[in-house]
């Protein structure tokens, strides 16, 4: 990494997208408390992370930092609940608060009625928002995912997908998102593209997906819809750029499509 200098804010949603070796990892790894930077400095919560031993590194993983990887990681004979009662077993929280706590977080991630199934009679999207539930168990202000739905189903990855939304936008937790899907940045508050070890581009999903030229030369594709768009401006039709949702595109289209729209030349050559 070079040259990295970002704020994020507590509550903030993340996005960090990359090609293979553009260093998204490797930041992950620092923002996570995994790695110290070699130069520089790093803050988490006012403390210099350049600074900690290997212990208090762990405390402050343990403490601040939950990380859902793209294994599930859940006890295969041991229910939904038990799972995420699990970390605070070991944390020695009393049996009447942990099981509330539990419930109370797969209540929160869609599986209220799926408490006594083992993992094996669910689906991967639904494992992997047990997985994410144990992981808030410990109530970390920061959740840090790793291609955490690279397994799974478009089905399941939209049901990860809002539970962890939900989550950042009701527990006000801090949410970092390493994908390499470009539709899951579309709703973060915040997208950064990695290159050569630097932040390449910062911003909206809207300001970031608007440069598909420059996506392009970075190996990175837009969402469809994004580039759809882009395609039909590019022969001639008036849309806006950084369209992300087929809802806009579809208004767009409208305004573009109606009796004296403007555009309205261009429809039959470009569809």
């Amino acid at each position: 990494l070079k040259h990295i200098n970002i704020t994020i804010e507590q509550g903030e949603f993340v996005a960090i997208m990359g090609h293979s070796g553009s260093g998204k990892s490797t930041l992950m790894n620092i923002l996570g408390c995994l790695d110290r930077p070699t130069a520089g400095h790093y803050y988490l919560d006012g403390i210099d992370i350049a600074d900690q031993t290997a212990d208090e590194l762990s405390a402050i993983r343990n403490k601040k930092i939950g990380f859902v990887f793209q294994a599930f990681n859940l006890i295969p004979r041991t229910s939904a609940l038990k799972n995420v009662e699990l970390p605070m077993i070991y944390a020695k929280i009393p049996t009447k608060e942990r099981i509330a706590r539990a419930q109370a977080l797969l209540e929160k991630v869609g599986l209220g009625e799926r408490m006594d199934h083992m993992p094996n009679e669910l689906s991967g999207g639904q494992k992997q928002r047990i997985a994410i539930a144990g992981i808030m168990a410990m109530r970390p202000s920061c959740m840090v995912l790793d291609e955490a739905t690279a397994m799974l189903d478009p089905s399941g990855r939209r049901e990860v997908l809002e539970a962890v939304h939900r989550l950042n936008k009701e527990e006000k937790v801090t949410v970092i998102l390493i994908t390499h899907h470009m539709d899951e940045a579309v709703d973060a508050d915040r997208v950064l593209v990695m290159d050569q070890g630097q932040i390449a581009m910062d911003g909206t999903p809207k300001e970031v997906f608007s440069r598909v030229e420059e996506l392009q030369k970075l190996e990175l594709d837009v969402p469809q819809i994004t580039e759809l768009a882009w395609q039909l401006k590019q022969q001639g039709m008036p849309f806006s750029d950084g369209i992300l949702t087929q809802e806009q595109f579809i208004h767009e289209l409208e305004q573009i499509l109606q009796p004296g729209g403007k555009g309205t030349e261009h429809v039959a050559d470009s569809i």
